[in-house]
């Protein structure tokens, strides 16, 4: 816990000027929005949670998941201590800002502006307390995994509160927001130390092609394989297991697996012989039999959905080497009702989008899991993101069960549903689109929530996970990252294709997939303001969006109307869709994406890419400016994690 000395310490390491004497319910100058954003800026693990009457009351305040032991400190008796009391005094003092911080801070200050800190808050009794809590533990050392992978684990904050607690959000010194990322000044870290992941010798990161020079290497499937780390040997670059590299850590884990095993009640089969077999892979660098396990996990078996281990590339320059992260959840029964409608046409979805994608892919037999819905109670490693978080993943990314279309599908249904989320949410929506486009963007979640469904199943439909055209696999033939692009631009691609393609099939109504458009392209919107690159190398959801939008714009199904006055009744200039054009136009476009990932086509990648995320030409890009600017007047969620055993 941080007391109230480290709180009265300045920006620059000093003691700042001598405060104003307490004063009864000192938080009161304070709205909940402002609370939470200064209690971040200190780093400090409360969170206002909800607000009846305008003012903080002790029922109201939540305290996070790593220091849920320490509540006691900030609220006795149903009533606030007086430290919290200091501690609330010395946040209403920088309501108005820092005083005294240098220009480095003020940069964190700023980036740390731009995203809102969002609560996730379960409950549990004190059974399954037991169970989450060896979870949390293996939760942490994940963390410790991934700080060695993304290479901020020997890297130090400053001393001042800003510094500490983005290097903790961030999981590292460096800045990720749009409008101070390209900052030389910001950093938690006051020496700014560059950027030089952890999964490659620093010596090979001088060069800014050093992937595509590992990937020409005679030894390039052993160096570029997803589980393990490279590192220069005598002269010489070697891949080293995940246990090898990650030995302490990982060897940690294997007990806390089996741990977490023993504590389950029998009912609890399916997830006992997951942990089981999870734990040998932590010690065998061998994921494949925790990946079978995993795959016979079902909202009917088990009442939890946990993926722990490596997985998403995206986090790496290279786009090949697994990220270990943590996806622990409950699983919503909400999914039932959507895997009873999608079950029947699973099959003819794989035909629908072979047909599409051309020679030489063939639609195959289709056997994945659809969607669960689940209830994220925390993420950790990969999964953390400083701001915003996944709402939908289909796992694994490679062997016998991805390829074989085995894996799991979920969406996160508690992600972007929280009041303070939706009004920023639709405030942003009001501000890009048009009035008649508005009409169809809704605060239901739903919509989005059957986009995202749709999304993750097309990562097992069509050309994916291992397919090969050319006798090379899109990673191979693409490079990690422009294949990353392909593979999450088909299924998006898809995710607008599939929507039109239930309707015409009876499943779902004209009227839900409509809602469902406007949410996608708000939600590619809001991609395209996050930039297209970081640290030089690809976004591939903002160069999807960017490449999507564009051609939907080529098409005449989306329109920038320059002049005229968007929802809101402010902003003039918005977007407007054009619907008799917008389904001829998707159709366009999944024959294009899908056939260029049937054929392995790097040209025609390249040209997209070349057309919609780089070019100056486009209409697309011309708007880039106008998009992010809206967007960026709300800042972006910041999820944090509270625990509360009943």
């Amino acid at each position: 816990m941080i007391g109230l000395l480290a709180v009265l310490i300045g920006c620059g390491g000093e003691p700042l000027e001598t405060p104003e004497p307490a004063v009864s319910n000192p938080w009161s100058d304070l709205d909940r929005l402002a609370f939470n954003r200064i209690a971040a800026e200190h780093g400090l693990p409360v969170f206002w949670r909800s607000d009846d009457d305008g003012t903080l009351a002790p029922d109201e305040l939540s305290v996070l998941y790593r220091e849920r032991d320490n509540r006691k400190a900030y609220v006795a008796d149903g009533a606030f201590t007086a430290e919290f009391e200091e501690i609330a005094t010395h946040m209403v003092e920088r309501k108005d800002g820092w005083n005294g911080a240098d220009v480095r801070v003020e940069t964190v200050i700023e980036e740390l502006g731009q995203a809102r800190p969002t609560l996730i808050e379960t409950r549990f009794d004190s059974e399954e307390m037991k169970f989450v809590d060896v979870i949390l533990q293996a939760a942490e050392q994940i963390e410790k995994i991934h700080a060695k992978q993304l290479g901020s684990a020997p890297l130090t904050p400053g001393k001042d509160l800003p510094s500490k607690a983005l290097f903790a959000r961030n999981q590292g010194p460096w800045c990720t927001q749009p409008k101070t990322r390209d900052s030389d000044k910001c950093s938690a870290s006051p020496d700014l130390p560059p950027k030089i992941s952890g999964m490659y010798p620093a010596s090979t990161q001088a060069d800014p092609k050093f992937c595509e020079t590992l990937q020409a290497r005679d030894d390039a499937e052993t160096l570029m394989s997803p589980f393990v780390v490279v590192r220069e040997v005598e002269g010489a670059l070697t891949a080293v297991p995940y246990p090898e590299a990650y030995d302490k850590e990982m060897a940690l884990i294997s007990l806390q697996l089996k741990g977490a095993a023993a504590i389950l009640p029998g009912s609890e089969k399916a997830l006992i012989a997951y942990l089981t077999a999870l734990s040998e892979s932590f010690q065998t660098n061998d994921w494949q039999p925790a990946d079978e396990a995993w795959s016979r996990m079902n909202a009917q078996n088990s009442k939890w959905y946990l993926r722990l281990g490596p997985d998403e590339t995206y986090f790496e320059p290279c786009d090949r080497h697994a990220g270990f992260h943590v996806s622990f959840a409950r699983i919503n029964q909400g999914s039932l009702k959507w895997q009873r409608k999608l079950e029947p046409v699973k099959a003819k979805m794989e035909k629908a989008m072979a047909k599409l994608s051309g020679p030489p892919y063939k639609a195959r037999k289709v056997s994945f899991h659809l969607p669960d819905f689940i209830d994220i109670i925390v993420n950790a490693g990969d999964s953390r993101s400083p701001s915003g978080a996944t709402i939908g993943q289909s796992l694994p990314n490679w062997g016998p069960v991805a390829n074989e279309g085995r894996g799991r599908t979920v969406a996160m249904t508690n992600i972007g549903t929280d009041p303070d989320s939706v009004a920023a949410s639709e405030s942003t929506a009001k501000s890009l689109l048009c009035t008649a486009t508005m009409t169809d963007w809704t605060v239901d979640p739903e919509p989005l929530l059957v986009s995202t469904v749709l999304h993750e199943a097309a990562h097992n439909l069509g050309p994916s996970h291992e397919y090969k055209a050319n006798g090379k696999t899109a990673e191979e033939a693409f490079g990690g990252p422009l294949a990353s692009t392909m593979e999450e631009l088909k299924a998006q691609t898809a995710a607008l294709f599939l929507s039109d393609w239930l309707v015409k099939e009876g499943v779902v109504d004209a009227d839900l997939t409509r809602k469902a458009h406007v949410k996608d392209l708000t939600w590619s919107l809001g991609k395209i303001a996050g930039g297209m690159y970081e640290d030089g190398y690809p976004k591939a959801y903002s160069q999807l969006s960017a490449i999507q939008v564009g051609m939907l714009m080529d098409d005449g199904a989306v329109v920038w109307k320059a002049d005229t006055q968007a929802a809101n009744g402010t902003d003039v200039g918005c977007f407007e869709v054009d619907w008799a054009k917008f389904s001829p136009a998707v159709l366009r476009m999944s024959k294009d994406v899908f056939g260029a990932k049937s054929r392995n086509d790097k040209a025609a990648a390249e040209a997209m890419v070349a057309r919609f995320v780089d070019g100056t030409e486009a209409p697309s890009t011309q708007l880039f400016e106008v998009i992010g600017e809206r967007y960026l007047r709300s800042p972006s969620p910041s999820y944090v994690y509270a625990i509360v055993s009943e």
